[in-house]
């Protein structure tokens, strides 16, 4: 903003370079171009801001939205405890809490707090369905190479989800008892038999053999010969043995995230269970249908809990809540090592960091814009590649609207990336913090940058997704709501048919010496043209806000497709137009503008303001 006095005594006020909303100071203090209040104001260019585009319904459902997922051209709603696919119910049995997915090997993986479930196509069925995930859980085996009576090579952890499991025997043609890794068993599912040919043959109970659970043998009434390939395995049998809890250590997460060796995106890791709260689990390469008993890892005390997950380049963070001594981000790095035998590799994930800074908040608020962002309860923060070995502290990025997000419900927002925007719904608005616009903020030191940001006044969403690029939302009360794409059409300002209520107030101008008394006698906006668009400008004078005038129909232009004859104008100039006019405002001290559109179907973007004013003797109160 600049004040520039003139030789006439006049001091010009301008503002050419439009940034974002300071939130946190107060409106004395907000830098010229920021605002101090503009609702439903975005960023149209960098230094230029306009009126948000509304939304249109895009579906109704009959409770609740907790989340939406695409797959194969599909759009799956959850609301309530039922997952939709399009207006069909295809599961009834979901948690009522928010849920997230996650796709893998041509299915989809979702997880919502109560159970594991995947979506997708199964046993050669061209149909689609949903499985609980105990239902297609991987089978491992477990031991090769056993004899009837022990021993053998452990190959695979046991699987969490379900309580099957493999065992392999080498019988050598007089053993007839053989000795499973684990007693009381809940019952021996299947025993084969490898023939001559080398296939595996199934054998029948009673006929063939015998069971003996509480042991956990099998007898056979005859002994298998013994293979004609010395050193191959002959018997296999697959068992059931219950864990009590086992897999609810899986089913209870409501946190998860896509990590593997090197950063590959190819494990399900999952956290945030309640019975757990320092533990996270991770799946078998490429299936998330398998979590070894094994595959887990702690993660600090168990004073605070794993709120989400962030990637790092190549590392994995693990957001924790606050009371770990401020080192709430634990880094880990994905590597193949020996197994302890040393025979084969096998993944592992050590820490190899912990990052101080302030705890995460909310499980749904983690995104990646350039940089991981979060939600803390001093606002959102990012970690960045330099602190995985460092012992710098996460940064915060949103200064300008801390003031704001301190009266917000953190721990319910929720948060995507969106073009080049961060985006946090709470249960109030929208915020959206800006990565093309980056400044310096000296009252944050510790942080490299800031990132401008706007807010919309929309309430009660639920969860936000985007659809081929195309920002949506879910609302509490089952809408799903899709934002218009086209900024130059018309009837694309209209929030479901309501207008979009969008102002930008200056900051507070009190010119050069603000002791001195000001005249302020005209004020000027250069507004982008449209059909129809237009502002009131206001004043704010001593804690009042005064109506100035009505820019009236001179920033519109003519064109047959968009018709409305009570703000029709028939110039053809589709050019910025400047509006200025006169004003009376006499004795104060100062002064905030501010420039509303508040129309139904009426665009509004603003690329300049500038203002006249004297000045001339001590203000009094």
């Amino acid at each position: 903003m600049l004040g520039i006095p003139r030789s006439t005594g006049k001091t010009v006020t301008a503002i050419k370079n439009f940034k974002g909303v300071d939130l946190t100071n107060s409106p004395a203090n907000v830098e010229g171009g920021r605002s101090p209040e503009a609702p439903n104001m975005i960023r149209d260019t960098p230094g230029k801001v306009r009126k948000r585009m509304g939304y249109y319904p895009d579906g109704s459902y009959p409770d609740i939205i907790y989340g939406v997922f695409h797959f194969k051209g599909k759009r799956l709603v959850h609301s309530g405890n039922r997952l939709y696919d399009g207006e069909f119910a295809v599961y009834e049995e979901m948690n009522t809490a928010r849920s997230k997915a996650w796709q893998m090997k041509g299915k989809l993986y979702i997880l919502d707090g109560k159970e594991l479930i995947c979506y997708g196509k199964f046993d050669g069925s061209e149909e689609y369905a949903v499985k609980k995930i105990s239902e297609i859980a991987t089978v491992p085996t477990v031991i090769i190479g056993r004899a009837a009576t022990g021993g053998g090579t452990t190959l695979d952890p046991l699987n969490l989800l379900q309580p099957k499991f493999i065992s392999e025997f080498y019988g050598d043609g007089t053993a007839v008892t053989f000795s499973l890794p684990y007693k009381e068993l809940d019952s021996v599912d299947k025993v084969e038999l490898k023939n001559a040919s080398g296939e595996w043959e199934e054998k029948t109970a009673s006929t063939h053999y015998t069971v003996d659970l509480k042991l956990g043998t099998v007898k056979f009434k005859t002994a298998p010969a013994e293979p004609a390939q010395k050193g191959t395995d002959n018997v296999r049998i697959t068992a059931s043995r219950t864990v009590e809890g086992s897999a609810d250590k899986i089913n209870k997460c409501t946190v998860s995230i896509l990590y593997g060796v090197d950063g590959a995106a190819d494990r399900l890791f999952v956290g945030g269970n309640p019975d757990y709260p320092n533990m996270d689990f991770y799946s078998q390469k490429d299936d998330p249908a398998y979590f070894g008993d094994t595959w887990t890892c702690v993660l600090g005390q168990d004073n605070s809990e794993v709120i989400g997950y962030s990637l790092v380049g190549n590392y994995l963070a693990a957001h924790k809540s606050g009371g770990e001594d401020g080192r709430n981000v634990i880094m880990r790095h994905g590597i193949m090592e020996p197994t302890e035998d040393g025979k084969s590799m096998q993944a592992a994930f050590p820490i190899v960091n912990t990052i101080q800074g302030a705890g995460a908040v909310g499980r749904f608020n983690f995104a990646y814009l350039n940089e991981s962002l979060f939600a803390t309860k001093l606002g959102i923060y990012a970690i960045t590649a330099q602190d995985i070995t460092g012992e710098k502290y996460t940064q915060g990025r949103s200064f300008y609207i801390d003031g704001a997000l301190a009266g917000e419900d953190l721990e319910n927002s929720y948060a995507i990336a969106w073009k080049d925007f961060y985006v946090l719904a709470t249960d109030k608005r929208i915020y959206l913090l800006d990565s093309l616009q980056k400044v310096y903020e000296k009252n944050n030191p510790y942080s490299s940058y800031q990132y401008e940001c706007y807010y919309w006044e929309i309430p009660n969403i639920s969860v936000l997704f985007t659809e081929d690029d195309t920002l949506c939302f879910g609302t509490d009360d089952g809408r799903i709501m899709k934002f218009y794409t086209n900024k130059n059409q018309q009837t694309s300002y209209n929030d479901d048919g309501a207008p979009i209520k969008a102002r930008w107030d200056t900051n507070a101008m009190d010119g050069e010496l603000f002791y001195k008394k000001k005249n302020f006698k005209y004020l000027s906006a250069s507004i982008a043209p449209a059909i129809a668009t237009g502002f009131e400008a206001w004043a704010q004078v001593k804690g009042l806000w005064t109506r100035l005038y009505d820019s009236g129909a001179k920033a519109r232009y003519f064109d047959f497709t968009y018709i409305d004859f009570s703000k029709i104008n028939f110039s053809s100039d589709t050019t910025p137009r400047t509006l200025g006019h006169k004003i009376r405002l006499k004795r104060v001290d100062k002064v905030r503008f501010s420039f509303r559109n508040e129309e139904l179907n009426e665009p509004f973007g603003l690329y300049a303001v500038g203002t006249e004013f004297t000045e001339s003797g001590n203000y009094k109160q």
